[in-house]
């Protein structure tokens, strides 16, 4: 997964990069800056323990702080025309919206305000998936000459299907809207539109700054139903980056950080993007993976290696809460709680599985 950070200049985006990705914080950014992150997963840290494993490897998530030409800011153009086809390749957002209040960094507005914000940015995002479907127009009229009379009747349908999702949007539709129709819906299905994409909203807030009910009731219209909201101090764990965890742990606990955990950030990220974690484990190596909720035995072994899922046999499955009853795999296997499962098996968070396959 790759998930793409927006949010004004000032806001924290490059501090949540920082913390995430245990980057040393700087004075100058390049123009783009992208991390692979660890996701912690305590079912793996307790199968790694149960097998004395030699090696562990954490699933792990994509994030980009983005160039400038990405930070929207009241511009008239918030994204260059060359930069859309760039944006396409993000699976979800975490929108960074700032509360803390320190006069030496000035607001680009000239003050801090949620509710302020977060409308710009609802307008602006409008105007981002409007000008990514005009560019899905643009080339598919481009390609009219090299058509058939039947293929250009089909395009100008689905042209004609994505300027009224167009006019959808720029009147604030939601796309969980039911006003969307199964033709809307498969004609912007593989494009990024940050209206359909799953969204963490991260609200920065000073250490100890926790944002009254009211305030948050006034904002919620402004927040989609079905993205996630969590307070934090981000400027906080930026400072924790030296430390190791143990050390994180203490400062925390000294400076009575009431908020959420950091790591609250990584379990939301799986739970607004529909995903889960699944395990593999032995002796020599435990893995947690990283998979859409719902997928199939055989979709999960594709993720680790496409052979695997060509040659797919069976799954040996058992749920880690079984495992660790156990003091080994050979007496699960004798109570018949580690079971063969085929292709169409549909994996579970905290599963354990040994995959059979023959190439």
């Amino acid at each position: 997964m790759n998930f793409l950070i927006m949010g004004l200049p000032k806001s924290g985006k490059s501090a949540l990069f920082n913390a995430l990705t245990k980057s040393a914080r700087q004075d100058i950014y390049p123009d783009i800056r992208v991390g692979t992150v660890k996701v912690p997963d305590k079912n793996l840290d307790r199968v790694s323990k149960w097998h004395e494993t030699d090696k562990k490897v954490n699933g792990e998530i994509d994030i980009t702080d983005p160039a400038t030409n990405l930070n929207f800011d009241a511009s008239s153009d918030f994204i260059e025309k060359k930069y859309l086809q760039e944006i396409q390749k993000y699976d979800g957002v975490i929108l960074v919206i700032r509360s803390f209040k320190n006069d030496s960094v000035p607001h680009p507005y000239g003050k801090v305000g949620l509710e302020n914000d977060l409308e710009q940015f609802t307008i602006e995002s409008r105007l981002i998936d409007v000008q990514i479907i005009e560019k899905r127009i643009e080339n598919i009229e481009k390609s009219f000459k090299s058509l058939t009379k039947q293929e250009r009747e089909i395009n100008q349908k689905n042209i004609q299907t994505l300027k009224e999702v167009s006019k959808l949007i720029e009147q604030g539709e939601p796309y969980s809207s039911e006003i969307y129709t199964e033709a809307h819906r498969a004609a912007i299905g593989s494009s990024f539109l940050i209206s359909k994409s799953p969204m963490m909203v991260i609200i920065n807030t000073d250490e100890n700054q926790s944002i009254p009910q009211p305030e948050l009731d006034k904002i919620a219209p402004l927040i989609r139903k079905d993205s996630l909201l969590i307070q934090m101090p981000l400027g906080f764990e930026e400072d924790m980056i030296g430390l190791n965890d143990n050390e994180a742990e203490e400062f925390r606990n000294a400076s009575e950080i009431t908020l959420n955990d950091f790591d609250s950030i990584f379990n939301n990220l799986l739970k607004v993007s529909n995903s889960i974690c699944f395990l593999t484990a032995g002796k020599k190596e435990c893995r947690s993976w990283i998979i859409k909720e719902g997928s199939s035995a055989v979709e999960a072994a594709g993720k680790i290696h496409s052979d695997i899922a060509r040659g797919f046999v069976r799954a040996e499955v058992i749920n880690i809460e079984d495992l660790l009853k156990f003091s080994n795999e050979k007496e699960a296997k004798d109570k018949g709680l580690i079971k063969g499962e085929g292709k169409n098996y549909i994996i579970k968070s905290g599963d354990v599985v040994n995959f059979l396959f023959s190439v």
